[in-house]
């Protein structure tokens, strides 16, 4: 569950621009990320929301020194505010933009497999100089592969999602990114598998023939992570990550079994499996295998090992698994 808006994105204070009118004087533009959202007054009443927020912002800030920007909860859909046609028809008043997030969107403002998206393709050739982009949500969302102009200066690309289209990794495998360090895919699970990627569709990465530059991958929010971490086990790409997450899924002793049987991971200086389903032994056998990697096993899921043999006697199911956020 997505409980509380970003706090920093890409390494600036996020300072939200929503309309608040308590919200005091504002920052310099290049010195924060700009979290456009709207406003709920104390009384529970909405205020002013992001599509009024957003054209106050073109108004008040300088956004010619602009750098990063956040787009919040616009609405159930496209249809009144898409936020890809109007921040395409705003590029030239922001031609520093280099981090761009589209949808910090919590929990309870709108499911994560509900937040509405279109084909966010046009902002690459919009901002040639975009480095960071994030994308939270899947519902509608296309991408076409990025050639090597428009992707020339991405560093880090990062998808949440509850169900991943299995096109959005495709377009991320056949794009030109010879800069990409970071890449982060919340591959989703599901009763909709012709829906989501396969073994197959991460295989580029998976080989290495693709993204050269990447030091960082992140396969989460999975529901086969068993079968991805037997993939990742033996993949090419491992030898040059600096870091590595399988964090936020259903892993289980099986898949941390494949990944200590398969190629070295002790020059990972990070390896995130948090959100698990691993008994305690194995969690110890994975921090003792290596000692030298900060492996970050918190928030272990699934049923105490003592608590099996009385549940089983009540004839209570306890084989369920679920990634992090699933809806």
């Amino acid at each position: 569950m997505i409980e509380e808006r970003l706090s920093t994105f890409a390494g600036l204070p996020v300072h939200a621009f929503d309309g608040d009118p308590e919200g005091g004087p504002l920052p310099a533009a290049g010195e924060v990320a700009w979290g456009i959202y709207h406003h709920i007054h104390d009384n529970g009443v909405w205020g002013a929301e992001v599509p009024e927020n957003f054209d106050r912002f073109l108004r008040e800030v300088d956004t010619a020194r602009v750098t990063h920007l956040v787009i919040g909860f616009w609405g159930f859909d496209c249809g009144e505010f898409d936020p890809v046609e109007r921040l395409v028809a705003a590029a030239d008043r922001l031609p520093r933009l280099r981090a761009l997030f589209l949808g910090d969107i919590r929990d309870w403002d709108l499911h994560l497999s509900w937040i509405r998206h279109t084909d966010v393709s046009p902002l690459f050739a919009a901002f040639p100089e975009l480095e960071h982009f994030e994308v939270r949500g899947s519902d509608g969302l296309r991408l076409a592969p990025l050639d090597g102009r428009a992707g020339a200066r991405l560093r880090t690309l990062r998808f949440e999602a509850v169900m991943l289209p299995a096109e959005i990794v495709r377009a991320v495998t056949e794009s030109e990114l010879p800069g990409l360090r970071h890449l982060d895919l919340w591959l989703g699970g599901g009763d909709r598998p012709d829906w989501l990627a396969s073994l197959d569709d991460l295989a580029p990465i998976l080989a290495g023939e693709r993204l050269p530059a990447l030091r960082h991958l992140g396969l989460e929010n999975a529901g086969a992570h068993d079968r991805i971490a037997e993939a990742v086990a033996d993949a090419p790409v491992v030898e040059r990550l600096e870091s590595l997450s399988l964090a936020l899924g259903t892993l289980t002793d099986a898949g941390a079994e494949a990944l200590l049987a398969g190629r070295p991971l002790g020059h990972l200086a990070d390896l995130d499996l948090h959100h698990h389903y691993l008994t305690e032994e194995m969690g110890a056998r994975v921090r003792e295998a290596l000692p030298g990697v900060r492996v970050n096993l918190d928030d272990p899921q699934g049923f105490p090992e003592w608590l099996k043999p009385q549940w089983s006697r009540l004839g209570l199911d306890m084989s369920g698994s679920y990634i992090s956020v699933a809806e």
